[in-house]
């Protein structure tokens, strides 16, 4: 029993003693040391990217932020310029077609002689009255004779001479026609005028009426001219003066 006790001492100490036990703790110890100090080295290193990841993603959203505003700004602004030309287009496009129908209306007031004479003449009772020559030398000079500066002395002459006269209104028209194909504008309205106010029965009065309305809207007096367009429109329904103020009313 003994001898047993002693060789397996024997056996303890010879390995307790051999080289590579006695190494080994000594080398595994250095290496958990080394494992730990690297473990909390490569734990801080990994904070410290997370913290730099952190901060860059946090400056790339505030960019990205700003960016987006600026964008959503310049948007809103591109907006109100496309708002802006599709109301100055809308607003060209009505100066244009304003600008052709008074190119047109000028025509028409360009041409006296566009009239019938018989529409607006009246009644010929075939006696040869004084008045009557006046009256026929003046509105030959316009029709015949095309000499429109001896027309309008005509007409003025025969408004002094006769002013009881039954063509009285027909020459305040013909006075206006040939005024305005003058470009004397404001004179021309007032012969219109004469003919609208003095002469209400007269056939003529429509068409003066609305000849006003066109001439203020030339001078740009809008107002004035929308309520002699509506005049028209309300007391000659059926004419063609009528017709022609509920185009340029719509204008407005």
């Amino acid at each position: 029993m003994k001898k047993y006790n002693i060789n397996a001492a024997m056996l303890v100490a010879a390995f307790l003693s051999s080289p590579t036990f006695a190494a080994a703790p000594v080398s595994d110890v250095t290496m958990m040391g080394s494992n730990a100090s690297g473990g909390q080295q490569s734990s801080s290193d990994v904070n410290a990217r997370l913290e730099q990841l952190t901060r860059l993603l946090e400056t790339r959203n505030k960019m990205q932020v700003r960016l987006q505003s600026q964008v959503d700004q310049l948007s809103q602004e591109l907006n109100q310029v496309k708002g802006t030309n599709e109301v100055l287009n809308h607003k060209l496009e009505q100066v244009e077609e304003r600008q052709r129908n008074l190119y047109q209306l000028i025509d028409e007031l360009d041409k006296p002689s566009a009239s019938s004479p018989k529409a607006t003449e009246p009644v010929d009772t075939g006696v040869q009255t004084d008045d009557k020559v006046a009256y026929q030398k003046a509105v030959d000079l316009v029709l015949i004779n095309k000499d429109f500066d001896q027309a309008i002395t005509a007409f003025e002459a025969f408004i002094i001479d006769y002013p009881q006269s039954s063509y009285m209104a027909n020459s305040y028209y013909w006075l206006g026609q040939l005024l305005y194909k003058e470009k004397k504008r404001e004179d021309a309205r007032a012969a219109f005028l004469t003919v609208a106010e003095k002469y209400p029965d007269s056939n003529k009065r429509s068409d003066s009426l609305y000849k006003i309305g066109f001439i203020d809207e030339y001078l740009g007096n809008i107002q004035s001219a929308k309520a002699f367009y509506t005049k028209v429109v309300n007391e000659f329904p059926d004419s063609s003066a009528a017709e022609l103020s509920k185009k340029r009313l719509e204008v407005f």
